[in-house]
């Protein structure tokens, strides 16, 4: 399993890179567009664990309007991600990838930028638009892209601390930049870090599906008051509080339907939640 992240400002070639890269590496290229199309045509990557086939009717409706919570889009969000690259070698564009695979084992994380005036005549050529009207749509959406990563990761996505390497398309060609990673790439990846890697997104996917039935029991006030912890073995211990006996009885029940689950080890408290809860 190899894992790299792009993430890049707008203009700078960052998206051509990520798949240029994936198609070199023979990797699958992800991005959320990908994400967001694929959670729309399958229940298999929104299905938290505990809804089998035959309660998954009206998923898809009941999904879409839980995504008016940025909490459950949060957890939906990462989860959709965890799932797709414990299955494959992957090259995610963008999403807060590195920030959500940061410390991971088998994973470089990329920052592509190019120097503004490139940028804006880069997207006035491709939109075919006035310099200026491209001047104002970089910087719009470079905006966007930094209160995504603030809002859902509480982080500045250009702090160059959070990547193994900053490439700029300005100085570095793009088949320059392809052959440095990708051979950076093949010294990296081991399979005994693979290995680890797997297990860790196994577990992180576990705790995420966990998560995301909380909201699809209508308990998201519960988010972030129940925690949920996965181990190597499969089991998973499940702490915090809930209001009363029914959720407590009705969380656990689900979990239990899971066969992914080998135990659950439970520590979960009821009680009244404080003001604003």
């Amino acid at each position: 399993m190899g894992i790299v992240t792009i993430s890049r400002t707008h203009g700078s070639g960052g998206t051509t890179f990520a798949r240029e890269l994936a198609h070199h590496l023979g990797y699958s290229y992800i991005n959320r567009t990908f994400i967001n199309n694929d959670c729309a045509e399958s229940a298999d990557h929104i299905r938290p664990f505990g809804i089998d086939d035959e309660m998954a009717t009206g998923l898809h409706e009941t999904t879409r309007e839980l995504v008016a919570d940025a909490h459950f889009y949060k957890v939906s969000f990462l989860a959709n991600i965890l799932d797709h690259v414990v299955k494959d070698n992957a090259v995610l564009s963008g999403m807060g990838a590195g920030i959500i695979l940061t410390g991971l084992a088998n994973t470089i994380n990329l920052r592509v930028v190019r120097v503004m005036p490139e940028r804006v005549r880069c997207i006035a050529d491709v939109k075919n638009i006035p310099y200026d009207d491209a001047f104002d749509l970089v910087e719009k959406m470079d905006e966007g892209k930094r209160e995504f990563i603030n809002r859902y990761f509480d982080a500045d996505v250009a702090d160059p601390s959070l990547y193994h390497a900053v490439v700029n398309s300005s100085y570095v060609s793009l088949d320059e930049a392809v052959d440095m990673v990708a051979n950076y790439a093949l010294r990296h990846f081991t399979p005994t870090h693979a290995t680890r890697a797997e297990t860790i997104l196994k577990m992180r996917l576990l705790e995420k599906r966990a998560e995301m039935l909380l909201f699809h029991l209508g308990m998201g006030h519960c988010y972030g008051k129940v925690v949920f912890q996965a181990a190597p073995d499969g089991s998973l211990a499940v702490s915090g509080i809930v209001r009363n006996e029914a959720e407590k009885g009705r969380l656990l029940q689900m979990l239990s339907r899971n066969s992914e689950i080998t135990g659950i080890k439970e520590k979960l408290e009821t009680g009244v939640f404080g003001p604003g809860a």
